[in-house]
């Protein structure tokens, strides 16, 4: 019997630099990356390594999207990870669309702050190494009409020779924070139109 996922058109969501997102047409709660290019397979290999990495030590997946295994599927192999939706049943929109828009920004003013905080705390707390962090990699879920959490869904793991960030905390703390703050600091780089992120990065820095 051929288990092979038929993908078409119709389920494409977006691409990134390596890898095209479908959704899952047996799951509505699930999406499917494939490569389309040269490089992709390395970026993916060590991508899914990181995430069995932190499958093994069992952490939270409050802020990351999770990841359930390989499929085949006519596009080639694919990898199957948790489709971020809202409580309405809609996908989540990236941080970076809240963060370009002036008038998201001021009405989720707090819960952004909030958000990002809550963040770096689970970040921190689970170890959760990222090549970059980036707001387009970055969904602002509602999880209710008052609750909200921003879900990374790219770019995880650590490309160093000898990752010794994986598994010693200090140094896995030493990476997150200088991540972090370079992270904060393109927020206000690739904002500048936008006059409120400014006070919203100050106040997640405090």
């Amino acid at each position: 019997m051929d288990n092979t996922i038929q993908l078409t058109d119709k389920d494409y969501i977006s691409k990134g630099l390596h890898r095209k997102c479908y959704h899952h047409p047996q799951d509505a709660n699930k999406c499917i990356k494939v490569n389309y290019n040269e490089g992709a397979q390395e970026e993916t290999n060590r991508e899914i390594a990181y995430y069995n990495h932190l499958i093994k030590r069992n952490i939270a997946w409050d802020v990351l999207a999770k990841y359930y295994g390989p499929v085949s599927t006519n596009y080639g192999e694919g990898q199957v990870f948790e489709l971020i939706r809202d409580y309405d049943g809609k996908t989540s929109t990236s941080l970076e669309k809240y963060l370009a828009d002036q008038q998201l920004t001021e009405q989720y003013y707090a819960a952004l702050v909030v958000s990002l905080k809550a963040l770096k705390s689970s970040l921190l707390k689970d170890r959760i190494i990222t090549m970059t962090i980036k707001s387009k990699n970055i969904l602002f879920q509602h999880l209710t009409p008052e609750k909200n959490r921003l879900i990374i869904i790219d770019n995880i793991g650590n490309s160093t020779f000898i990752p010794i960030a994986n598994y010693i905390s200090f140094f896995a703390t030493a990476k997150i924070e200088r991540t972090w703050q370079r992270f904060l600091k393109s927020l206000i780089r690739e904002n500048q139109h936008n006059s409120l992120i400014k006070d919203l990065v100050n106040e997640v820095n405090q």
